[in-house]
């Protein structure tokens, strides 16, 4: 009989496991190795793929790299326009399962670069509401406007503007706009100031010119010759129809300005009568003195066109000082009655006669006398012309009442300007002074005005 040790187990030979101990052994075997599994595909095998409005253009294993690209190229683009920006492609990102993918950061980066592009926060011009031109800032816009009221204003030192108003409304809305789009205030304001082309038809009317034309529509010649290809050279016709491509402005200024200046007062003519003159006679005793006084204008303009000058006030600087004139009053004496005597001393001879020869019409009579011989007054009255006359020489005209005689090619003349003489009195002396081949007088009578219709004068003289 054998008796076991103590502490020892004995061997009876090999046991017989349950069999729920060989499910477990295996189930805590193979779940580990499944994980680990898991765990090395979910690790090698899934990428996040990069969408720019839809196509894709590379993975990334880390979803945060994408933003960290994004930032930086909006910090890039912001600092090459100086402004902030925002991006116009629309960037999504998607979990994708790509075992045999290779993700290429800097390959992606060039992508986005190259495809994403960014507008900046603008303002859109408007007039009325309608859009125009985007432009940068708010103070674009106010520069926008500040150049459109300010275009037309007179830059003259007289002058000083009251009141700009505009008849349509310049307003802005908040815009994003590619940088490239952006306009520069100069041109926006010239834009609204010109406007667009309006075209007109015009009718030519007589004495028209296309200059004229032109400047009365702010064009140029070139510029009516480009839209009427049909006129040939400068010439237009009364009835023609020209075309005319008129700027029309968006935007319209009404100016009013106060214009300042000094004007002269014109003076008066006070009148003194002289019975020492006769009454065709009159004299100035006292030139007259233009007065000067401060005259106060509102002008109202249109696009800078006048259309309104009143006068609101004025003052006085210096009183004018009215001009003196001495007016006769005494009679002509012996008044002439259409009864005249021969103008020449001892007669002479008549060379050439009244009517029409072979130089034209002879309006007088020629008396041929020796140089020297004495002309005489045909009759009593005033002269109202002595002196040098072109083709006449010295000349002497004398008023009668009603006739008017010429005495013409004188040597030299006696009488003077406003002098009564009497029939028979001596006025001057034969000579060839003027148009003339030779000493002689040359004889007119007139009636109606001292140049007006000649009469023969043999018809006052008998045969």
């Amino acid at each position: 009989m054998e008796f076991p040790v103590q502490g020892q187990k004995k061997y009876t030979g090999h046991p017989t496991a349950p069999w729920y101990a060989y499910v477990l052994f295996m189930f805590f075997s193979i779940v580990p190795l499944w994980g680990a599994l898991q765990y090395y595909i979910q690790q090698t095998g899934y990428f996040y793929a990069v969408y720019v409005d839809g196509e894709e253009i590379g993975v990334l294993e880390e979803e945060e790299k994408l933003d960290e690209m994004l930032i930086a190229l909006q910090k890039e683009a912001e600092a090459y326009y100086e402004r902030p920006v925002v991006p116009v492609e629309s960037v999504t990102i998607e979990k994708v399962f790509r075992p045999q993918e290779e993700q290429n950061e800097e390959k992606l980066f060039s992508h986005l670069r190259f495809m994403l592009s960014y507008k900046v926060d603008s303002r859109m011009i408007t007039v009325n509401g309608k859009d125009i031109f985007p432009v940068a800032t708010d103070e674009d816009v106010e520069k926008v406007i500040e150049l459109v009221q300010f275009a037309y204003v007179t830059k003259d030192a007289k002058v000083s503007l009251q009141e700009v108003q505009m008849e349509e409304k310049i307003s802005s809305r908040e815009y994003y706009a590619y940088p490239e789009e952006l306009y520069d205030v100069e041109t926006v304001a010239a834009y609204l100031l010109r406007g667009t082309d309006r075209k007109e038809i015009y009718l030519v009317s007589r004495g028209d010119s296309l200059w004229e034309i032109a400047s009365n529509y702010n064009l140029s010649v070139d510029d009516l010759k480009e839209a009427n290809p049909q006129i040939d050279g400068d010439l237009i016709r009364e009835g023609d129809e020209i075309s005319l491509i008129v700027p029309e402005p968006m935007v319209n200024v009404i100016t009013v300005e106060r214009m300042i200046q000094e004007e002269n007062i014109p003076f008066k003519t006070e009148y003194i009568y002289d019975s020492n003159m006769w009454r065709t006679q009159t004299k100035v005793v006292e030139e007259g003195v233009f007065g000067r006084k401060e005259v106060v204008y509102q002008i109202t303009r249109e696009n800078g066109e006048e259309v309104e000058r009143k006068v609101i006030g004025e003052s006085v600087i210096q009183e004018p000082k009215n001009r003196l004139v001495a007016s006769g009053t005494a009679n002509i004496p012996s008044k002439g009655t259409g009864s005249f005597i021969w103008p020449v001393n001892g007669g002479g001879k008549i060379s050439s006669s009244y009517g029409w020869r072979s130089g034209g019409f002879h309006a007088g009579l020629d008396i041929a006398a020796p140089a020297g011989t004495a002309v005489l007054a045909s009759d009593s009255g005033v002269v109202v012309s002595s002196g040098w006359e072109s083709g006449y020489g010295n000349s002497i005209v004398i008023f009668h009442g009603h006739y008017y005689t010429r005495y013409a090619h004188n040597s030299s003349n006696l009488v003077k300007n406003g002098q009564a003489v009497n029939k028979g009195q001596v006025i001057a002396y034969v000579g060839s002074t003027g148009r003339s081949t030779g000493p002689h007088l040359h004889f007119e009578i007139r009636t109606g005005g001292m140049y007006g219709s000649t009469v023969n004068p043999l018809n006052f003289f008998s045969p």
